[in-house]
């Protein structure tokens, strides 16, 4: 049997309350005597004794667990440089700020699976039922649980998604300049044929870096030309397409979205006997430690995931205690890092 903060006090000589002041670190506010302190912590330890997790949070309203929210619960299984980076800077935060983490894998549905924001209503019942303090959220362009999690008293923060609600904190890269960095230094080696491997208008991320694509193209008096592949499982053809055009139509540079998208771009160019970059030139995004150990080392725009990451779990945690945090809304530069996947366009292409 688990014994109980009644048996501690019994073997002290002291209340359950006074017991209880002295395990939430209050003996100094209730001026409890140091030497009935240490004789509480005697029985404490001589009895084995363990507080209830569950009951203090009842009783403190505190769970000390966030939530950590995708907008589709199957990229926490799915293999990705950026998800990896990420998981690492939230969990190292959380452990640095004393919370444990929940990965909210509970699929509630698509938006309008079942009339009109019933999904949403659904995950926001789920979030908001006391098992977590805060929540961590990464969502599409547009979603409304951000909000609606607001109106309920939760705190939140989006991570690697922006909001035009002064009210929601969220970190987030500048992806508008980097996909304008991308597509300029791929302009400064001479390509001007330059394909964007798109990600889902729905993400806010690849729908900032296609915007900073296009302007740059349009700057350049170049054309725009965008494939969406949303993920390495997504249908590569239309790409293997363009290279089957006469050479001097070609794309002569891509710029994916993202370096999973890039990677396996890579393989599937490989494959069809086209060389990167003897034969085109491949740029990526976000820049995590897998494209050091690509053939050749890609290329990318990097994006401070591990340190984004970690200002998110510290801004929450902020929110959940009741602090004013700096930079709530907070949007980091990214810069590029250069590898051998990128070369200066050659006259013969």
């Amino acid at each position: 049997m688990a014994v109980t903060m009644r048996e501690v006090a019994l073997k002290a000589g002291v209340s359950s309350a006074t017991v209880s002041y002295v395990l939430n670190g209050r003996s100094d506010t209730m001026r409890i005597a140091v030497e009935t302190r240490e004789r509480i912590l005697d029985a404490v330890r001589e009895l084995g004794y363990h507080p209830n997790a569950i009951a203090q949070s009842l009783s403190h309203k505190r769970t000390h667990a966030i939530a950590v929210v995708m907008q589709y619960p199957a990229l926490f299984s799915g293999w990705s440089g950026f998800i990896n980076t990420l998981m690492h800077g939230v969990t190292d935060s959380a452990v640095k700020h004393g919370y444990d983490l929940m990965l909210h894998t509970r699929n509630a549905g698509l938006v309008g699976e079942c009339g009109e924001g019933s999904a949403i209503e659904r995950e926001v019942a789920i979030l908001s039922d006391g098992r977590v303090d805060g929540a961590l959220l990464l969502r599409d362009r547009n979603d409304l649980l951000a909000a609606e999690l607001k109106k309920r008293g939760l705190p939140v923060v989006l991570m690697f998604t922006g909001s035009e609600q002064d009210e929601i904190p969220f970190v987030d890269c500048d992806n508008v300049l980097g996909g304008k960095i991308a597509t300029e230094y791929l302009i400064e080696l001479g390509h001007r044929r330059i394909v964007h491997l798109a990600g889902s208008v729905s993400s806010t991320a690849a729908y900032d870096r296609r915007t900073g694509y296009n302007q740059i193209m349009q700057k350049q008096g170049a054309e725009a030309t965008v494939l969406e592949i949303a993920s390495p499982l997504s249908d590569f053809l239309p790409l293997l397409e363009c290279f089957e055009k006469p050479k001097g139509q070609r794309p002569t540079a891509l710029f994916a979205w993202s370096d999973d998208v890039a990677i396996t771009a890579i393989r599937l160019l490989r494959e069809k006997g086209i060389r990167v970059p003897e034969d085109v030139s491949v740029i990526g995004f976000d820049s995590t430690e897998l494209c050091n150990h690509t053939a050749p080392p890609l290329t990318s725009v990097k994006q401070p995931i591990y340190a984004m990451a970690d200002h998110a779990v510290t801004l929450l945690t902020q929110q959940i205690r009741g602090e004013a945090g700096e930079m709530t809304l907070c949007k980091m530069a990214p810069e590029i890092v250069v590898r051998d996947s990128c070369s200066p366009l050659l006259e013969r292409n």
